[in-house]
This record gives structure tokens, sequence and C-alpha cells, in this order.
């Protein structure tokens, strides 16, 4: 009978303890379910969000793709462009080198002429003031190495100003080109020139010339403006037109300066109409009258 007991005992504190066992289970298994249907209700909440997210990359990708594609035709037709110009461009090239020759001695007519024009006074077609800086310093030295004389020589018309008041505009630009043609028409060598020296003053550079080829020079100047016969009834000198005249001349060095020399004619032109205009002053004590 104790036997018996004890047995039972052992049975029922066996049971117990299963019992403990399957409480604990119970527990855990219920810890779990809750933690499963918090897991549950979370991705519930941020499902919505999540595929928000989803949605949104997906459209951007696509936008990024219709970007692409649209890049790749920019490309493909930039590509076609540069193709098709870079065949214009060997067609020219090809052309250029074909009539390279042709082409050069035009642009060298073309910058010639442009020069020219550059150099020459717009009213009476001889040198302008630019072309005559250039000659005399470029004569200025040449005769300064080969130790020869130079002589320059101012013209200025006497009282243009009144002639103009007189006669108008138009007839004082007339009178500028009969004094330019004049000029030109008396000085004839390669080397020497003429030029409109500013409104109605002239100037000729004359190199390898002496005083009195210069001399020789602005007297037939004087006569042929003198036969021309310009009528100048404001004149206090004459009923015609005349000149004053200022002649200067050097034998050049490396120490001076054509200024000296302009300096020299535009005194000598001064004391020709100081001393009564419609003369040539060569020096200060020196005069002759037409």
């Amino acid at each position: 009978m104790s036997d018996s007991c004890q047995s039972s005992e052992s049975e029922i504190l066996y049971l117990m303890e299963q019992i403990r066992h399957l409480r604990e289970e119970v527990e855990r298994l219920k810890r779990e379910r809750e933690d499963l249907i918090i897991a549950l209700s979370t991705t519930a909440e941020h499902g919505d969000c999540i595929e928000a997210q989803l949605q949104e990359a997906n459209q951007q990708l696509k936008v990024e793709v219709e970007v692409r594609r649209r890049t790749e035709m920019t490309l493909q037709t930039l590509m076609e462009a540069i193709s098709k110009r870079k065949a214009d461009l060997e067609i020219v090239v090809q052309t250029i080198m074909e009539h390279g020759d042709i082409m050069d001695t035009q642009w060298a007519l073309k910058l010639s002429e442009m020069n020219k024009i550059a150099s020459m006074d717009g009213l009476t077609q001889i040198p302008n003031r630019r072309r005559f800086d250039e000659h005399l310093a470029h004569q200025w030295k040449q005769m300064t190495r080969e130790r020869s004389p130079i002589c320059l020589i101012l013209f200025d018309i006497d009282l243009f100003k009144q002639y103009n008041d007189t006669y108008g505009h138009l007839a004082g630009d007339d009178c500028l080109k009969q004094v330019a043609q004049v000029l030109n028409g008396c000085v004839h060598r390669p080397s020497d020139l003429t030029a409109r020296y500013g409104g109605e003053e002239f100037a000729a550079i004359l190199p390898q010339t002496s005083l009195e080829g210069a001399m020789e020079v602005a007297q037939r100047v004087q006569t042929e403006i003198a036969n021309l016969k310009i009528l100048h009834e404001k004149s206090s000198v004459s009923n015609y037109l005349t000149l004053s005249i200022g002649i200067a001349s050097s034998i050049p060095t490396p120490e001076q300066s054509f200024s000296k020399l302009l300096d020299e004619a535009d005194q000598y032109l001064y004391l020709a109409k100081q001393q009564g205009r419609d003369r040539i002053i060569f020096s200060s004590k020196k005069a002759l009258r037409q």
C-alpha cells in the first residue's frame, strides 16, 4: 500500500511538472503570437508607404529611361549633322586647295586695293596725311643711308576760307581737286610724293633733290596755278587763286629727325603768308614771288 501511494505521488509530480512545462510553452506561444500580431500590424501600417515609394521609384526610372532615349536620339541627330558638316568642310578644303593660287592672288589684290584706299585722300584722290608721314619717314632713313639731300615743300591756298564763303563748299572742293592735279602734274619721279597735308594745305616730298631743284618745282606749281585763273574776288592778294609756299632742305643724319624738316618748312610757309602771301620762302631771308 505504501508503494502504491509513492507511485501515485510520483505520477502526480510528473504530471504537475508536465503541466508547468505546457503552461510555459503556452506563454511562449502567446508572446510569439503577440509579436507576430505586432509585426503584421506594423507591416500593414507601412505597406502603403512602401508601395508608394516603389511606385515613385518605378515612375522615376521610366522618366530616366525616356530622357536617355531622347538624349540618344539628339546625339544621333548631332552626329549626322557633324558628319554632313564634315563632308561640306572637306569639299570647301578641297576647293581651296584646288583654287588656292587664284584665291591668294584675289586676296592680295583686295589687300593692295584696301591699302591704297586707306592711303588716299577721298576728295582729291592723291595720298593723304597718313601716307605722307609714312613716305617721309621712309625717305628720311633712305637719304640718311645714302647721305643725299631731301626737300619738303608745303603749299597753302591763300585765303581759302573766304573762297569757300564766297563760292560755296562745292566750288571749294573743286578748287582743291584742281590744285591736287597741278601738284601731280609737276612731280614725276617714282620716289617723289605729293599729298594733301590737311585742309587747304598740300605737300611734296622730293628725295635726292637739291634746294634749287625744289625751287624749280615750286615755281612750276605756282605758274600752273596762275594759268588756271581760278577767280577769287575776295582775295586781298590777287583776283585769282594763289598759293603761299615754304621750302625746307636737309641732308639727313642719324642724329636728326625728319620732324626738324617739317618744322622748318612750316616756318617758311608761315613767313610766306606773313610777308603778303603768293610767294615762295626757302629761308628766313630769301623769297620768290610770281
